[in-house]
């Protein structure tokens, strides 16, 4: 890993598209990280009938959270909190996790 690459992308997660939030898994104690979020609505079709639900999307070091699972709870003051659906996947340089979650 470039040094240099791995430093500025850190920076990102220090900057003003990042937000404090609180991390807490299935088991164990909670911890404070910071997310990059996307929260919105989904448009969801099945058979013939549409509907819109709430999703979030949240970017997450890999250095704050080694192991993200389905069932964690991601937490954002006067946002609400999300839990962990489907299996989080990491970038390809293996910085940050894409995670996807549902509002609780």
């Amino acid at each position: 890993m470039n040094p240099i690459f791995a430093a500025h992308a850190a920076a990102i997660f220090d900057g003003p598209l990042s937000v404090a939030a609180t991390y807490t898994p299935a088991t164990g104690a909670s911890l404070p990280i910071r997310v990059i979020p996307s929260i919105g609505d989904q448009a969801l079709s099945f058979a013939s009938t549409s509907f819109v639900a709430g999703s979030g999307v949240f970017l997450v070091q890999v250095a704050s959270v080694p192991a993200p699972a389905e069932g964690d709870v991601i937490a954002i003051a006067d946002v609400g909190q999300f839990r962990v659906q489907g299996r989080p996947e990491r970038h390809e340089r293996r910085l940050w996790w894409r995670v996807e979650a549902k509002p609780l």
